[in-house]
């Protein structure tokens, strides 16, 4: 029996018809998200498209990503310096490089945009600029002051150590190694580590991942110029200060001003001391560090290290 055309069907059967339609077009849409992705000379390969570019594996893993690629790119250069013993083994803006591509792959320009906003984020609160640029002096200052009192001779920094030059160092280190590196290590791993872990194991776990990072300066240095016991230590404890600098502010250009002004003051006074006497001002330092985190695990708590959380932990990162 030949079937009624659309029009000659009752009126039940031609909305069943057109809602048929419908759904199949509604499928085509949602099925966008799933699509083979063709590329020449291979096979076509499927992935999966989230929401606005954003790719499903990576936004599943974004640490191991962004670990790997800030190790990647940062160690590039390191065979180079078989030819020239002299030049950085690490490139700076290997952290914050990571971090955009980590952020832009798992969660689109939206979460690039979050991590980039971070740094324009500096209204905070007077104390803590005072605390990111004192405190790093002042432990650097006590600690060649206690390798003094030991015996060590006192360092020769002349009537004028050149402050000019010292605020040259201080502009170029913030951009250069605190932008570079606090953008991606406080900026984006801390926030993506605290979510579920205390903030404290979560500092500790990345100054490991943060002083692996710099084992190509410490084996490219023929002069010992890190030591590498103290030199951990230290890492881990500015770990923990820069956490609590981040979670307390809420600011990545806090931990650039302590990361510039630790690197400027140590510039300073590292250089001065010769010997063994070199050593023992490292150690000082270190565990001065080590001091230092303990009074702030102990007054602001290792579940957050902040007192007051001037800052949502996840940083918007999903």
């Amino acid at each position: 029996m030949a079937q009624p055309s659309p029009a000659e069907q009752p009126m039940p059967a031609r909305r069943a018809l057109h809602a048929g339609g419908a759904d199949r077009r509604r499928s085509r849409k949602e099925g966008a998200r799933h699509r083979t992705v063709p590329r020449r000379g291979t096979k076509a390969r499927r992935r999966t498209i989230g929401p606005r570019g954003a790719l499903t594996w990576p936004a599943g893993h974004r640490l191991p990503l962004f670990f790997a690629l800030a190790f990647a790119i940062s160690w590039m250069l390191w065979p180079l310096t078989l030819l020239n013993p002299n030049s950085s083994p690490l490139i700076p803006f290997g952290p914050a490089l990571a971090a955009a591509i980590t952020a832009y792959l798992a969660g689109g320009k939206a979460e690039l945009l979050r991590l980039l906003r971070q740094l324009a984020r500096w209204r905070v609160a007077g104390r803590w600029y005072l605390a990111a640029a004192g405190l790093p002096c002042l432990l650097v200052a006590v600690s060649a002051g206690l390798t003094v009192s030991g015996g060590a001779p006192a360092p020769e920094l002349g009537p004028n150590p050149g402050w000019f030059m010292l605020l040259g160092t201080f502009a170029f280190t913030l951009v250069a190694v605190g932008l570079f590196e606090e953008l991606g290590w406080r900026g984006y791993a801390q926030p993506l580590l605290q979510r579920d872990r205390p903030a404290l194991s979560a500092a500790l776990l990345l100054g490991l991942v943060w002083a692996a990072w710099h084992l190509p300066e410490l084996l490219s240095d023929p002069t010992g110029q890190r030591p590498p016991l103290p030199f951990l230590l230290m890492v881990l404890a500015q770990s923990v200060l820069l956490a609590w600098l981040y979670n307390s502010s809420g600011s990545v250009p806090i931990c650039m001003v302590f990361h510039a002004a630790f690197n400027t003051s140590g510039a300073l006074v590292f250089p001065a001391m010769l010997g063994p006497d070199y050593l023992t001002l490292w150690w000082t330092v270190a565990l001065l560090h080590v001091l230092a985190a303990l009074v702030v695990i102990a007054v602001a708590g290792p579940l957050r290290l902040a007192r007051t959380l001037d800052t949502n932990p996840s940083n918007g990162i999903t």
